[in-house]
């Protein structure tokens, strides 16, 4: 298919006579159609819209729809709400809110004035004249609906079969405006914002202002109020419509924000960016700009944690003697769907002025099997124990850590930690200093420290997980008071361990925890 012609320098005319003759050539008539096929067909793209896409605007949808344009269908239709969406680069928001969207509500009158905002008065246009040379061209949205074009038919105001379509700037007179007897009952805010205007905080607060008091005050009611875009900085317009509470704590405005890379890993749009291309985006762009852009995770220039800081060491020479500490991290629950269950090693050599290395970081949506699997495989390599959050260490796992203990005929000497200070101000106050310093280092590509070193970094985003930093905090402040363990001898037997380490077989009254101040436990500040 031929490709979408786009606008260079704000050239108008020229441009809407290539989309014309890209229309031309790219939507073709309904082969072999009756007047039953066409009934059917509008009644069916009627109440869905996804179908109404794929039917009548097959050059902009192409591809299989997935999961989330589902979910941007329902939004689309929310009522008398302001609805902030984030969604990556190239997942087509604006040509599923912005064109899609309008070009289905003129179809069927679902609105009469829709409202369509961006930071300039040219960048909205440039929203509406597609809109507007889709309805001249497109054979068969004529075919079925008949001819839209009104008496009024400009680029940036038109009525088509008498839904008003206005392009709006920031700051634009909105307040006033009708559609005959109607107020606006659809606005779209696109493009709104940029890398400039959200670093200013007074133009942030004048566009938020502008956007809550005179476009939300000009709209009848039953409007349609979307927002989409990046959320470019935490402080955006986009972010603070995500983010804002209401007074019981839940979000005030029912949005939503979509990162390209699922929870699980799976790419939030396969047929348009499966992994291999995410992969090749993030290597061109780097991870912070890939996040902001890709991911919607914004932050990183503020973190108390930068990116700068971050230091590899391309090879890691483990001398014969190391101060080798390891923590896990559980999660509250045992389930796939919580939080990653983290384990992290370091390793510190006194020799080299203190400076720490990660060994290994184990970051994973895991079964609590498979995370017992890894503590023992840990075990088996380092023959450190490990340190556990005894807050997090619930009954479910001391029985399964027992169970799995009892069937693997070893056991891995668990040494207990009870956390009382906040979280997220721990593990700044223990690894920022280091990272700064130069005293904590990374290997690229190993295990999933590139994902642990993302996690660092955004460390006060509340949407990126923050166990693997938890179990890194962890394991360097047991670092600074272990044992130098030497990494060169052979594996003990399971026989002298428990004798050398206190720990003693099911049923012994402390066979399951070690810590190293006997058999109390080590509270931590």
């Amino acid at each position: 298919m031929q490709k979408r012609p786009k606008i260079t320098e704000l050239r108008f005319d020229r441009w809407a006579d290539d989309l014309r003759e890209w229309i031309k050539k790219s939507v073709s008539p309904f082969e072999d159609d009756t007047p039953e096929k066409q009934r059917e067909r509008k009644a069916r793209a009627e109440w869905d819209r996804l179908y109404f896409l794929k039917t009548y605007l097959p050059h902009y949808f192409s591809l299989p729809f997935e999961d989330f344009h589902e979910e941007w269908s329902e939004l689309a239709d929310i009522e008398n709400e302001v609805v902030p969406l984030a969604a990556p680069r190239e997942h087509a928001k604006s040509t599923f809110f912005t064109f899609g969207v309008p070009i289905h509500d003129i179809a069927y009158a679902r609105k009469h004035f829709i409202m369509i905002v961006s930071d300039t008065n040219d960048q909205a246009k440039g929203f509406t004249l597609p809109i507007r040379v889709e309805l001249e061209e497109n054979v068969r949205l004529i075919h079925d609906f008949g001819e839209f074009k009104g008496r009024k038919w400009t680029d940036s105001d038109f009525t088509a079969d008498g839904v008003r379509v206005l392009a709006r700037g920031r700051g634009e007179k909105v307040r006033g405006l009708k559609n005959m007897q109607w107020r606006p009952d659809r606005v779209i805010v696109d493009d709104f914002e940029n890398d400039e205007n959200v670093r200013n905080p007074r133009l942030v607060k004048q566009g938020m202002d502008w956007l809550l008091q005179a476009v939300l005050g000009s709209l009848g009611e039953g409007y349609s109020f979307t927002m989409v875009g990046n959320k470019f900085a935490s402080r955006s317009i986009l972010a603070q419509f995500l983010s804002a509470k209401d007074e019981e704590g839940k979000a005030l405005y029912p949005g939503k924000e979509y990162d390209a890379i699922r929870e699980d890993g799976s790419p939030l749009w396969p047929e348009l960016w499966p992994l291999e291309r995410l992969e090749k985006r993030r290597r061109q762009m780097g991870t912070v700009r890939f996040n902001r852009e890709m991911r919607n995770r914004v932050g990183a220039e503020e973190s108390p944690i930068r990116e700068s800081w971050v230091i590899y060491a391309p090879e890691i020479h483990v001398p014969r003697k190391l101060m080798v500490s390891a923590f896990l991290d559980p999660s509250g629950k045992g389930t796939e769907t919580t939080d990653y269950k983290a384990i992290v090693v370091v390793g510190r050599d006194d020799e080299t002025g203190g400076i720490t290395d990660v060994l290994h970081a184990w970051l994973r949506h895991a079964t609590v099997n498979e995370m017992w699997a890894m503590v023992w495989a840990i075990e088996a390599e380092f023959h450190c124990g490990m340190g556990v959050e005894i807050n997090m260490f619930q009954d479910f796992l001391l029985d399964s850590y027992t169970n799995y203990a009892e069937k693997a005929g070893s056991y891995v000497n668990l040494h207990k930690v009870t956390h009382k200070t906040e979280k997220i101000a721990r593990i700044v106050n223990r690894i920022a200093p280091l990272m700064e310093f130069g005293k904590l280092r990374f290997i690229k590509g190993h295990s999933d420290q590139d994902l642990l070193v993302e996690q660092l970094i955004y460390i006060m985003d509340a949407n990126v997980n923050d166990d693997g930093p938890d179990a890194l905090e962890g394991a360097l402040s047991l670092n600074a008071s272990g044992a130098v363990i030497d990494i060169s001898r052979a594996p003990e037997k399971r026989e002298a361990i428990m004798r050398r380490e206190g720990v003693r077989p099911p049923g012994g009254f402390f066979g399951r925890f070690r810590n190293r101040t006997g058999m109390k436990e080590a509270v931590r500040p």
